[in-house]
């Protein structure tokens, strides 16, 4: 009797130490498969512990991990042929859209037509411009894209380099019929941040002000804590048909109809340009106004 309780408790025992190294190993799989799912991270699977159907599992996993290598591998050459053929694409249109325009230019300035074709002229003008500004951006984002170099940060007067950009659209502002409303700190404000890149986010969010606003924006700089908040507000005719959550998605155009000329690339852009400086920007909808946020790191 007491030889059988002795058996007993070392069949117990060993169950026991087996479940402990099967769950270990089921712990080790689960880990490999989580971290497997990151780009540049392909490793097999492998097992301490000798069991068949736990052998079986792992094979059928590192199969499928394989595959899913094979994914990634062809699904980066793609991505990357793409970027590639859009740069390439951009930059070989660019070369007869400047043709074209500089012939329209000096049509215009001959004078000789009639008030019908000066129509028809002008017609071509603004669309010519249009497209140059579509493959511009085609461009941009390209470039962007396939660029991962480091960003050099430096100490930025936001306030003047903000008011600076106001200004510089002061003629496209009244062109479209729209009232700046301008609400700035009296001291200045400091930022980590880089300013070509800065204005060409301002530049961008001005761009998408000018297609949707109604009558008036607003520009907002403040401060919170450690950071910097920069607001564009303005109302739009589309506000109920803008979704935030995607509105800096690529090609994402609030106007489904495409009646207004553009990519939808313009805020795509402007998520990449603040990322590269490590600042953050979003959208929110206050009061039928459609808000665009920018948070950047202040200068310590």
């Amino acid at each position: 009797m007491k030889t059988a309780i002795i058996i007993l408790s070392l069949i117990c025992l060993f169950l026991f130490c087996y479940l402990i190294l099967m769950k270990r190993e089921i712990r080790n799989i689960s880990r490999e498969l989580k971290l497997n799912r990151q780009e540049s991270y392909n490793k097999q699977i492998r097992v301490q512990l000798f069991d068949r159907d736990l052998t079986e599992l792992t094979k059928e996993c590192n199969y499928n991990l394989d595959y899913q290598t094979d994914c990634k591998r062809k699904a980066a050459h793609q991505k990357q042929t793409l970027k590639q053929a859009i740069s390439d694409i951009a930059h070989d249109l660019r070369t007869p859209l400047t043709v074209v325009k500089g012939n329209l230019q000096l049509i215009k300035r001959e004078g000789s037509l009639g008030a019908k074709e000066q129509q028809y002229l002008k017609v071509c003008a603004t669309k010519t411009e249009e497209l140059k500004y579509m493959i511009d951006e085609f461009f941009e984002l390209s470039m962007l894209e396939s660029d991962n170099s480091s960003v050099e940060l430096t100490s930025v007067n936001i306030t003047s380099l903000l008011l600076n950009v106001i200004l510089e659209h002061e003629i496209l502002i009244r062109e479209h019929g729209l009232a700046p409303k301008l609400d700035l700190p009296e001291k200045t404000i400091f930022v980590q941040g880089n300013s070509a890149l800065l204005e060409r986010i301002f530049g961008n969010i001005l761009g998408n002000i000018f297609k949707y606003a109604k009558e008036q924006f607003s520009v907002q700089l403040k401060e919170e804590d450690s950071y910097c908040i920069i607001e564009f507000s303005n109302p739009s005719s589309d506000i109920h048909n803008i979704n935030v959550v995607h509105l800096f998605d690529r090609t994402y155009m609030t106007d489904a109809s495409r009646q207004k000329p553009g990519t939808g690339l313009g805020l795509y852009i402007v998520k990449l340009l603040a990322e590269k400086q490590g600042a953050e920007v979003f959208a929110e909808i206050r009061k039928n106004e459609l808000v665009i946020v920018i948070k950047l790191k202040k200068e310590i």
